[in-house]
Protein backbone atom coordinates (compact mmCIF):
# COMPACT_ATOMS: atom_id res chain seq x y z
CA UNK A 1 0.00 0.00 0.00
CA UNK A 2 2.68 2.33 0.67
CA UNK A 3 4.35 1.44 -2.04
CA UNK A 4 0.98 2.38 -4.05
CA UNK A 5 1.16 5.31 -2.52
CA UNK A 6 4.46 6.66 -3.14
CA UNK A 7 4.23 6.01 -6.98
CA UNK A 8 0.77 7.87 -6.96
CA UNK A 9 2.92 10.64 -5.45
CA UNK A 10 5.77 10.38 -7.74
CA UNK A 11 2.76 10.55 -11.15
CA UNK A 12 1.30 13.82 -9.63
CA UNK A 13 4.66 15.28 -9.09
CA UNK A 14 5.59 14.49 -12.77
CA UNK A 15 2.24 15.60 -13.75
CA UNK A 16 2.46 18.76 -12.55
CA UNK A 17 5.98 19.48 -13.75
CA UNK A 18 4.90 18.59 -17.02
CA UNK A 19 1.84 21.22 -16.83
CA UNK A 20 4.29 23.87 -15.99
CA UNK A 21 6.32 23.78 -18.17
CA UNK A 22 3.34 24.17 -20.41
CA UNK A 23 2.26 26.72 -19.53
CA UNK A 24 5.88 28.29 -19.60
CA UNK A 25 6.38 27.09 -22.83
CA UNK A 26 2.65 28.71 -23.38
CA UNK A 27 3.04 32.09 -22.13
CA UNK A 28 6.65 32.14 -23.93
CA UNK A 29 5.11 30.95 -26.99
CA UNK A 30 2.33 33.91 -26.34
CA UNK A 31 4.61 36.78 -25.38
CA UNK A 32 6.37 36.23 -28.32
CA UNK A 33 3.79 36.12 -30.59
CA UNK A 34 2.33 39.07 -29.03
CA UNK A 35 5.90 40.61 -29.50
CA UNK A 36 6.80 38.96 -32.65
CA UNK A 37 7.97 42.13 -34.47
CA UNK A 38 10.62 43.32 -31.59
CA UNK A 39 11.66 39.41 -31.06
CA UNK A 40 12.09 39.59 -34.87
CA UNK A 41 14.67 42.83 -34.16
CA UNK A 42 16.47 41.11 -31.13
CA UNK A 43 17.05 38.27 -32.79
CA UNK A 44 18.46 40.17 -35.92
CA UNK A 45 20.73 42.42 -33.40
CA UNK A 46 21.76 39.39 -31.79
CA UNK A 47 23.47 37.58 -34.99
CA UNK A 48 24.15 40.34 -37.29
CA UNK A 49 27.05 40.59 -39.36
CA UNK A 50 30.13 41.79 -38.07
CA UNK A 51 32.91 43.40 -40.26
CA UNK A 52 36.74 42.31 -38.76
CA UNK A 53 38.42 46.08 -39.07
CA UNK A 54 42.50 46.02 -38.90
CA UNK A 55 43.30 48.34 -36.00
CA UNK A 56 46.18 49.59 -37.96
CA UNK A 57 46.33 53.55 -38.24
CA UNK A 58 49.05 53.00 -41.19
CA UNK A 59 47.77 54.28 -44.23
CA UNK A 60 49.83 53.99 -47.52
CA UNK A 61 47.10 55.80 -49.93
CA UNK A 62 47.54 59.06 -49.35
CA UNK A 63 48.20 61.36 -46.33
CA UNK A 64 46.97 62.00 -42.83
CA UNK A 65 46.28 64.99 -40.61
CA UNK A 66 45.63 64.19 -37.06
CA UNK A 67 43.76 66.29 -34.78
CA UNK A 68 43.44 69.43 -36.81
CA UNK A 69 42.35 72.29 -34.81
CA UNK A 70 39.38 74.07 -36.40
CA UNK A 71 38.27 76.25 -34.27
CA UNK A 72 39.66 77.78 -31.03
CA UNK A 73 36.46 77.69 -28.25
CA UNK A 74 37.42 74.49 -27.26
CA UNK A 75 39.99 71.57 -27.46
CA UNK A 76 37.21 69.08 -28.65
CA UNK A 77 37.28 71.17 -31.99
CA UNK A 78 39.31 69.09 -34.52
CA UNK A 79 39.36 66.81 -37.33
CA UNK A 80 41.08 64.25 -38.65
CA UNK A 81 41.83 64.35 -42.19
CA UNK A 82 42.86 61.84 -45.18
CA UNK A 83 43.40 63.01 -48.61
CA UNK A 84 44.28 60.21 -51.27
CA UNK A 85 47.30 60.63 -53.61
CA UNK A 86 45.57 62.54 -56.93
CA UNK A 87 47.22 59.97 -59.07
CA UNK A 88 43.53 58.14 -58.27
CA UNK A 89 41.83 60.05 -60.61
CA UNK A 90 44.27 62.87 -61.75
CA UNK A 91 42.20 65.41 -60.14
CA UNK A 92 41.66 66.36 -56.54
CA UNK A 93 39.81 64.03 -54.74
CA UNK A 94 36.05 65.28 -53.76
CA UNK A 95 35.74 66.12 -50.14
CA UNK A 96 33.29 63.65 -47.50
CA UNK A 97 32.36 64.84 -44.29
CA UNK A 98 31.78 62.66 -41.33
CA UNK A 99 30.08 63.28 -38.12
CA UNK A 100 30.14 60.65 -35.57
CA UNK A 101 27.03 59.74 -33.91
CA UNK A 102 26.60 58.38 -30.10
CA UNK A 103 23.64 60.10 -28.46
CA UNK A 104 25.09 63.66 -28.24
CA UNK A 105 27.37 62.15 -25.29
CA UNK A 106 29.70 59.48 -26.42
CA UNK A 107 32.17 58.88 -29.39
CA UNK A 108 34.68 61.15 -30.96
CA UNK A 109 36.03 61.33 -34.62
CA UNK A 110 37.51 58.09 -34.68
CA UNK A 111 34.12 55.98 -33.72
CA UNK A 112 33.98 52.54 -35.23
CA UNK A 113 31.10 53.62 -38.08
CA UNK A 114 33.56 57.39 -38.71
CA UNK A 115 36.43 54.64 -39.47
CA UNK A 116 34.36 52.27 -41.26
CA UNK A 117 33.26 54.90 -43.50
CA UNK A 118 36.53 57.16 -44.55
CA UNK A 119 38.53 53.52 -44.75
CA UNK A 120 36.26 52.71 -47.54
CA UNK A 121 36.00 56.19 -49.14
CA UNK A 122 39.66 57.23 -48.69
CA UNK A 123 41.03 54.16 -50.65
CA UNK A 124 38.17 54.89 -53.30
CA UNK A 125 39.40 58.45 -54.06
CA UNK A 126 37.76 60.75 -51.55
CA UNK A 127 39.10 62.73 -49.35
CA UNK A 128 37.38 62.01 -45.75
CA UNK A 129 37.44 64.75 -42.98
CA UNK A 130 35.67 63.07 -39.57
CA UNK A 131 34.80 65.63 -37.51
CA UNK A 132 35.12 65.74 -33.88
CA UNK A 133 32.55 68.10 -31.74
CA UNK A 134 31.72 69.18 -28.42
CA UNK A 135 29.52 66.49 -26.46
CA UNK A 136 26.65 67.44 -24.72
CA UNK A 137 28.28 67.45 -21.25
CA UNK A 138 30.67 70.26 -22.22
CA UNK A 139 28.19 72.47 -24.36
CA UNK A 140 24.57 72.54 -24.66
CA UNK A 141 22.69 72.32 -27.91
CA UNK A 142 23.69 73.93 -30.98
CA UNK A 143 26.95 73.69 -29.57
CA UNK A 144 27.42 70.58 -31.68
CA UNK A 145 25.85 72.01 -34.75
CA UNK A 146 27.40 75.01 -35.02
CA UNK A 147 31.01 73.20 -34.21
CA UNK A 148 30.03 71.10 -37.68
CA UNK A 149 29.36 74.20 -39.91
CA UNK A 150 32.51 75.87 -38.67
CA UNK A 151 34.43 72.51 -39.63
CA UNK A 152 33.09 72.55 -42.94
CA UNK A 153 34.01 76.42 -43.21
CA UNK A 154 37.23 75.93 -42.38
CA UNK A 155 37.80 72.69 -44.71
CA UNK A 156 36.24 74.93 -47.85
CA UNK A 157 38.82 77.62 -46.35
CA UNK A 158 42.03 75.78 -46.49
CA UNK A 159 41.05 73.07 -49.21
CA UNK A 160 44.42 74.25 -51.32
CA UNK A 161 46.82 74.09 -48.21
CA UNK A 162 45.86 70.12 -47.90
CA UNK A 163 44.81 69.23 -51.20
CA UNK A 164 41.03 68.57 -51.98
CA UNK A 165 38.37 69.70 -53.99
CA UNK A 166 35.97 71.77 -51.81
CA UNK A 167 33.86 72.91 -54.49
CA UNK A 168 31.68 69.87 -53.93
CA UNK A 169 30.72 68.93 -50.90
CA UNK A 170 29.06 65.88 -49.27
CA UNK A 171 27.88 65.09 -45.49
CA UNK A 172 27.72 62.08 -43.72
CA UNK A 173 26.22 61.73 -40.32
CA UNK A 174 24.95 58.79 -38.39
CA UNK A 175 22.75 58.66 -35.43
CA UNK A 176 23.48 61.83 -33.17
CA UNK A 177 25.62 62.85 -36.41
CA UNK A 178 22.74 62.31 -38.79
CA UNK A 179 20.85 64.78 -36.73
CA UNK A 180 23.87 66.81 -37.49
CA UNK A 181 24.76 66.70 -40.37
CA UNK A 182 20.84 67.06 -41.67
CA UNK A 183 20.82 70.27 -39.19
CA UNK A 184 24.02 71.70 -40.97
CA UNK A 185 22.76 70.83 -44.36
CA UNK A 186 18.98 72.59 -44.09
CA UNK A 187 20.13 75.93 -41.82
CA UNK A 188 21.04 78.42 -43.81
CA UNK A 189 23.76 80.88 -43.74
CA UNK A 190 22.09 83.50 -41.19
CA UNK A 191 21.50 80.05 -38.67
CA UNK A 192 23.93 78.38 -36.43
CA UNK A 193 27.32 80.17 -37.59
CA UNK A 194 28.11 81.52 -34.37
CA UNK A 195 31.86 79.59 -33.84
CA UNK A 196 34.63 81.40 -35.61
CA UNK A 197 36.52 78.84 -37.83
CA UNK A 198 40.56 78.81 -37.95
CA UNK A 199 41.72 81.65 -40.63
CA UNK A 200 38.15 83.00 -40.91
CA UNK A 201 39.32 86.97 -40.25
CA UNK A 202 42.07 86.39 -43.05
CA UNK A 203 39.83 84.53 -45.19
CA UNK A 204 37.69 87.27 -45.17
CA UNK A 205 39.94 89.85 -45.51
CA UNK A 206 41.59 88.21 -48.43
CA UNK A 207 38.65 87.56 -50.70
CA UNK A 208 36.25 90.82 -49.01
CA UNK A 209 33.85 87.61 -48.79
CA UNK A 210 32.44 85.21 -46.05
CA UNK A 211 32.45 81.64 -46.51
CA UNK A 212 29.14 79.48 -46.82
CA UNK A 213 28.65 76.08 -45.04
CA UNK A 214 26.05 75.17 -47.60
CA UNK A 215 26.80 71.44 -49.10
CA UNK A 216 25.46 69.77 -51.77
CA UNK A 217 25.00 65.99 -50.50
CA UNK A 218 23.50 64.96 -47.34
CA UNK A 219 23.88 61.56 -46.36
CA UNK A 220 21.44 60.53 -43.29
CA UNK A 221 22.67 57.13 -42.05
CA UNK A 222 19.39 56.27 -39.22
CA UNK A 223 19.74 59.85 -37.96
CA UNK A 224 17.99 61.07 -34.90
CA UNK A 225 16.51 63.93 -36.83
CA UNK A 226 13.18 64.69 -34.06
CA UNK A 227 14.52 65.69 -30.96
CA UNK A 228 10.92 64.13 -29.35
CA UNK A 229 9.69 61.59 -27.49
CA UNK A 230 9.81 58.36 -29.12
CA UNK A 231 7.08 56.34 -27.14
CA UNK A 232 4.12 56.60 -30.23
CA UNK A 233 6.83 55.52 -33.00
CA UNK A 234 7.53 52.02 -31.07
CA UNK A 235 4.18 51.53 -30.21
CA UNK A 236 3.29 51.55 -34.07
CA UNK A 237 6.36 49.61 -34.43
CA UNK A 238 5.35 46.84 -32.34
CA UNK A 239 8.45 47.23 -29.65
CA UNK A 240 7.38 47.55 -26.56
CA UNK A 241 9.52 49.77 -23.98
CA UNK A 242 10.99 47.22 -21.95
CA UNK A 243 12.72 46.12 -25.23
CA UNK A 244 14.04 49.57 -26.01
CA UNK A 245 15.21 50.40 -22.66
CA UNK A 246 17.63 47.48 -22.47
CA UNK A 247 18.56 47.88 -26.17
CA UNK A 248 19.80 51.71 -25.16
CA UNK A 249 20.54 51.15 -21.49
CA UNK A 250 23.70 52.31 -22.88
CA UNK A 251 22.54 55.65 -22.78
CA UNK A 252 21.00 55.38 -18.86
CA UNK A 253 24.37 56.54 -17.36
CA UNK A 254 24.71 59.64 -15.05
CA UNK A 255 26.39 61.59 -17.66
CA UNK A 256 22.86 62.81 -18.20
CA UNK A 257 22.91 64.92 -15.15
CA UNK A 258 19.07 63.46 -14.19
CA UNK A 259 17.60 64.29 -17.92
CA UNK A 260 14.84 61.46 -18.52
CA UNK A 261 16.97 61.68 -22.16
CA UNK A 262 20.01 62.71 -23.97
CA UNK A 263 17.59 65.29 -26.45
CA UNK A 264 16.23 66.59 -23.16
CA UNK A 265 20.05 67.11 -21.18
CA UNK A 266 21.78 68.41 -24.72
CA UNK A 267 18.76 70.79 -25.00
CA UNK A 268 19.12 71.38 -20.67
CA UNK A 269 15.53 71.25 -20.68
CA UNK A 270 13.05 68.17 -20.38
CA UNK A 271 11.34 68.23 -24.07
CA UNK A 272 8.28 67.24 -22.74
CA UNK A 273 8.44 70.88 -21.20
CA UNK A 274 9.47 73.08 -23.50
CA UNK A 275 7.47 75.45 -25.34
CA UNK A 276 6.55 75.16 -29.17
CA UNK A 277 8.72 77.69 -29.56
CA UNK A 278 11.73 75.97 -27.76
CA UNK A 279 11.00 72.97 -29.55
CA UNK A 280 10.69 74.85 -33.07
CA UNK A 281 14.20 76.44 -32.94
CA UNK A 282 16.20 72.18 -32.62
CA UNK A 283 13.42 71.01 -34.81
CA UNK A 284 14.85 70.44 -38.32
CA UNK A 285 11.59 70.89 -39.67
CA UNK A 286 11.37 74.18 -38.71
CA UNK A 287 14.20 74.58 -41.54
CA UNK A 288 13.15 72.82 -43.54
CA UNK A 289 10.10 74.63 -43.72
CA UNK A 290 11.95 77.73 -44.16
CA UNK A 291 14.68 77.04 -46.47
CA UNK A 292 14.19 73.63 -48.74
CA UNK A 293 12.51 74.28 -51.93
CA UNK A 294 13.15 73.11 -55.52
CA UNK A 295 16.04 74.82 -56.42
CA UNK A 296 17.69 73.98 -52.86
CA UNK A 297 20.53 72.25 -54.52
CA UNK A 298 21.34 69.61 -51.82
CA UNK A 299 20.49 65.91 -52.61
CA UNK A 300 19.80 63.75 -49.96
CA UNK A 301 20.80 59.68 -49.15
CA UNK A 302 18.92 58.31 -46.52
CA UNK A 303 19.17 54.84 -45.31
CA UNK A 304 17.89 53.06 -41.90
CA UNK A 305 18.01 49.31 -40.71
CA UNK A 306 14.55 47.63 -40.66
CA UNK A 307 15.42 46.34 -37.10
CA UNK A 308 16.81 49.19 -35.24
CA UNK A 309 15.77 49.38 -31.63
CA UNK A 310 16.95 53.41 -30.98
CA UNK A 311 16.09 55.49 -33.60
CA UNK A 312 12.61 54.28 -35.38
CA UNK A 313 13.11 53.84 -39.13
CA UNK A 314 9.38 56.11 -38.88
CA UNK A 315 11.75 59.20 -38.39
CA UNK A 316 13.49 58.41 -41.38
CA UNK A 317 10.24 57.44 -43.19
CA UNK A 318 8.86 60.85 -42.08
CA UNK A 319 11.89 63.06 -43.54
CA UNK A 320 12.06 61.24 -46.48
CA UNK A 321 8.54 62.19 -47.50
CA UNK A 322 8.93 65.76 -46.23
CA UNK A 323 12.32 65.96 -48.48
CA UNK A 324 10.43 64.43 -51.51
CA UNK A 325 7.81 66.77 -51.65
CA UNK A 326 10.12 69.84 -51.40
CA UNK A 327 13.28 68.97 -53.55
CA UNK A 328 11.61 66.15 -56.05
CA UNK A 329 11.79 62.38 -56.19
CA UNK A 330 14.78 62.58 -57.93
CA UNK A 331 17.14 64.32 -55.77
CA UNK A 332 16.34 62.17 -52.40
CA UNK A 333 17.03 58.49 -51.85
CA UNK A 334 15.57 55.95 -49.28
CA UNK A 335 17.37 53.43 -48.66
CA UNK A 336 15.99 50.54 -46.04
CA UNK A 337 18.40 48.08 -45.07
CA UNK A 338 17.16 44.45 -44.53
CA UNK A 339 17.92 43.08 -41.35
CA UNK A 340 19.99 46.01 -39.92
CA UNK A 341 19.72 47.42 -36.31
CA UNK A 342 21.30 50.47 -34.99
CA UNK A 343 24.74 51.16 -36.37
CA UNK A 344 24.65 47.45 -37.70
CA UNK A 345 27.56 46.70 -39.71
CA UNK A 346 25.95 45.96 -42.46
CA UNK A 347 25.06 48.93 -43.27
CA UNK A 348 29.38 49.77 -43.64
CA UNK A 349 29.79 46.74 -45.48
CA UNK A 350 31.59 46.75 -49.54
CA UNK A 351 27.44 45.79 -50.85
CA UNK A 352 25.94 49.31 -49.53
CA UNK A 353 28.81 51.63 -49.34
CA UNK A 354 29.66 50.85 -53.03
CA UNK A 355 25.76 51.95 -53.40
CA UNK A 356 26.53 55.34 -51.78
CA UNK A 357 29.76 55.28 -53.67
CA UNK A 358 27.79 55.32 -56.82
CA UNK A 359 25.33 58.29 -55.92
CA UNK A 360 28.32 60.47 -54.46
CA UNK A 361 30.30 59.50 -58.00
CA UNK A 362 27.14 60.13 -60.01
CA UNK A 363 26.02 63.66 -57.92
CA UNK A 364 29.66 65.64 -56.96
Amino acid sequence: MAHFEGEMMRKNKNSRILIITAVLLLSIASVLFAYRSAAHMVIKNMTAMHIDMDESTEWSGGKSYIKVPYALDSQSQYLDLYVPNTAINEEAPHLFVLVHGGGFIFNDSQSRQAQLMYRYFRDNGYACATINYRLAQEEPFPGALCDVKAAVRFLKAHADEYGYDAEHIAIWGESAGGYLAVAASVTNDNEFMDVEYIGQKEYEERTGEKLSAKVDICVDYYGAVELTDKSDDWKTLGVPKFVVNIANSWLHTDVMEGYSDVESFWQRKETSQMSEEEKAYSDIYTYVAENISKDFGVKFWIAHGDCDITVPILQSERFYDTVKELVGEGNVFYRVVEGSGHAGDIMYSDEELSGLKIFLDENL
